[in-house]
């Protein structure tokens, strides 16, 4: 029911036409997406725990295609956002492409960062929806907490693994429960004490107001459905581990299989 046009987001007619609760969720939902993209960026921007996740991503991606062979190593980074670690990325030596459904973050994006590196590139795109260009060439695929939102985890993991040339690797992340401010403040208080926990509701409490505002069916994989997932897509799981705060995310390091 949607459509990208010159990276914009549009209702198709019919679902204009319809009006009522359908429409107005959907266009909800598109505000709130636009929103949060801007807000994340400011709220993780420096956070420790974040960064300590963009350490361990950005690991795997080093081992998964090292910067300073002969060719330059391609990354694709699936709901990019407003782009801020696919800049990272460029930065570090690698040609990569941002893509995202919603048009709004893809513009922003590209306005901060498209002129600072010509190894960087951003799409308005859905790749559960429609194709990218360069299937089966990418070294690397990145996709971070894109699976327990989206409404076709099972189409973005097949997309992902389309993209990636034989032998390529990716990292996937996707929250393992829901982000309740009052158990997550514990067990970051128990684990790290409570300068840590107070600190952690910089994240906390932005993410439980956007997350209940939101309209969206939420999938929160166990370890077990999660692999599953992966597997079923024709990927070798790696490695894989508890990130992020109190281990809130699953993080799984993976290969094309062979």
């Amino acid at each position: 029911m949607e459509r990208k046009l010159a990276g914009r987001d549009v209702l198709e007619p019919e679902l204009l036409a319809e009006g009522g609760p359908r429409a107005l969720m959907h266009a909800t939902e598109r505000l709130l997406a636009r929103s949060y993209g801007f807000m994340y960026d400011a709220v993780v921007s420096g956070f420790p725990p974040y960064e300590t996740l963009l350490d361990q991503v950005f690991a795997y991606v080093d081992r998964s295609a090292p910067v300073g062979g002969p060719t330059t190593p391609t990354v694709l980074d699936v709901s990019c956002g407003v782009g801020t670690v696919a800049a990272r990325l460029a930065a570090r030596g690698y040609a990569v492409t941002g893509v995202d459904a919603v048009g709004h973050l893809v513009d922003v994006a590209r306005r901060r960062h498209s002129r600072r590196a010509t190894s960087l590139r951003f799409e308005n795109v859905d790749v559960a929806m429609a194709t990218i260009e360069g299937a089966g060439t990418y070294d690397v695929v990145v996709s971070m907490h894109t699976l327990y939102w989206h409404p076709r985890p099972e189409a973005v993991i097949a997309a992902c693994r389309r993209m990636l040339k034989p032998g390529g690797h990716a990292i996937f992340l996707t929250y393992s429960r829901p982000a309740r401010v009052g158990r997550t403040f514990s067990e970051v208080r128990a684990g790290s004490g409570v300068v840590q926990a107070i600190r952690s509701l910089r994240w906390l409490v932005p993410t439980a107001v956007f997350e209940m505002l939101r309209h969206v069916d939420r999938r929160y994989l166990t370890e077990t459905d999660f692999h599953a997932g992966l597997r079923a897509a024709g990927f070798e799981i790696l490695e894989s581990r508890q990130a992020f705060l109190a281990g809130i995310s699953r993080l799984a390091w993976v290969r094309v299989a062979r």
